[in-house]
């Protein structure tokens, strides 16, 4: 079975509607199938979800199952860390908000481990975030890589300070904003008010702050489609589904933000395929007076959702080109960061070779890339996918 039809049928075990025929699938598809489904962290969901399914093979099964029990571990780990910080960060005097995975893990989740998390990301405001990162590198946490701009920089252009490591190894983001700013992607990305979401946070009997679940939503959306045009995977159906099974959403409301916030394309979009996958999610579209996500659109989404990550670059800097045109493509060689209203800024390649080294090397790999017709296709629904959410 070839790779698009393996992503179709690995978003359907991931749903909760239709049933994947599987007995067609050779032990190579089956394979290839779980390693697409371990680099977008959905083993132990599959493993909850079908554990004593006949039809998938016992070693695939057995795959499953033990990175159901390390992803246990790691969320114990995640949540000593994500307690111990925001303790920290408090006391400081910074109020971090807890996003995504934090809350769903726990909140909307079964259990922590269905849920993986790459990091934990944590909300302060544009003003604090320096000071906040300060205190917690004066903690003992470490880089996880030298930052490619200046802080100032970052806090300028970025959504968030460079990655930091805690002692247990898990990843920490402290951002400055929700989502990426206008002008840095391929198509208008929302204005977030982050103080009005900070605002109606809520903290938890454990002591974490969380953004309010309507928000989460908001927040859930705008990040996969507008910052990550679905490359974030299925995780997020599930996301999605779960939440809306655990908290109450006031509907009418929901689409007049998305409306008038400029995100309604998006939320479109992912709730159509939400409802697609995981049946019975509790969505209403009556109060939406917009019209329905292309169906184009959502035939590709399994591909997008279940995109190759080592490919994603070159085929967004193609779908850059295809979108907006020569000087989009410029600005992603010469790695030149921008927004609007900003300064823009060049990252540092000093540790790549230089910025020549590095622009040829890009260009070098998008261009191998590029000859794989699976990447000229990614791109193209890429491309198609930025002029949605422009409308």
């Amino acid at each position: 079975m070839d790779r698009p039809a393996l992503r179709r049928v690995l978003l359907e075990l991931v749903g909760t509607g239709a049933a994947p025929d599987l007995a067609g699938l050779s032990q190579a598809d089956w394979a290839e199938l779980s390693r697409i489904a371990a680099l977008h962290r959905l083993q132990p969901l599959l493993h909850v979800q079908h554990r004593g399914l006949g039809s998938i093979p016992p070693e695939v099964a057995a795959e499953w199952q033990a990175t159901h029990r390390a992803a246990a571990l790691r969320a114990m780990a995640q949540r000593a860390d994500l307690t111990e910080i925001c303790a920290l960060l408090e006391r400081a005097g910074f109020a971090p908000v807890a996003l995504k995975g934090a809350w769903l893990a726990v909140h909307a989740y079964g259990e922590a481990a269905q849920r993986p998390m790459r990091d934990i990301d944590l909300l302060v405001t544009p003003e604090t975030v320096i000071p906040a990162y300060e205190v917690l590198l004066a903690a003992g946490f470490t880089l996880a890589k030298p930052s490619e701009m200046t802080l100032d920089e970052v806090v300028r252009l970025d959504k968030h300070m460079p990655p930091l490591i805690a002692a247990r190894g898990t990843v920490v983001e402290l951002h400055q904003y929700l989502w990426e700013r206008d002008g840095r992607l391929d198509h208008a990305s929302p204005a977030g008010n982050e103080v009005a979401l900070r605002a109606r946070s809520q903290v938890a009997p454990s002591g974490i702050r969380y953004l309010a679940p309507q928000d989460l939503l908001a927040h859930l959306i705008v990040h996969a489609v507008y910052s990550h045009r679905l490359d974030c995977g299925p995780l997020v159906l599930a996301d999605i589904d779960l939440l809306l099974r655990a908290a109450p959403i006031d509907w009418p409301r929901f689409w007049t933000d998305a409306t008038t916030q400029g995100w309604r394309s998006g939320a479109r979009l992912l709730l159509e395929l939400t409802a697609l996958y995981r049946l019975g999610a509790p969505i209403e579209f009556s109060a939406d007076p917009g019209e329905a996500a292309p169906a184009a659109l959502l035939a590709a989404a399994p591909d997008l959702l279940l995109q190759e990550l080592d490919s994603r670059a070159s085929a967004g800097l193609a779908a850059a080109t295809l979108k907006a045109g020569p000087a989009k493509l410029a600005e992603r060689i010469t790695g030149r960061r921008t927004v609007k209203g900003e300064e823009s800024a060049v990252r540092r390649t000093s540790t790549e070779g230089g910025a020549w080294a590095w622009a040829g090397s890009r260009v070098m790999r998008s261009l191998r890339d590029l000859t794989r017709a699976d990447v000229r296709d990614q791109s193209r629904q890429l491309a198609a996918l930025s002029k949605w959410l422009d409308r």
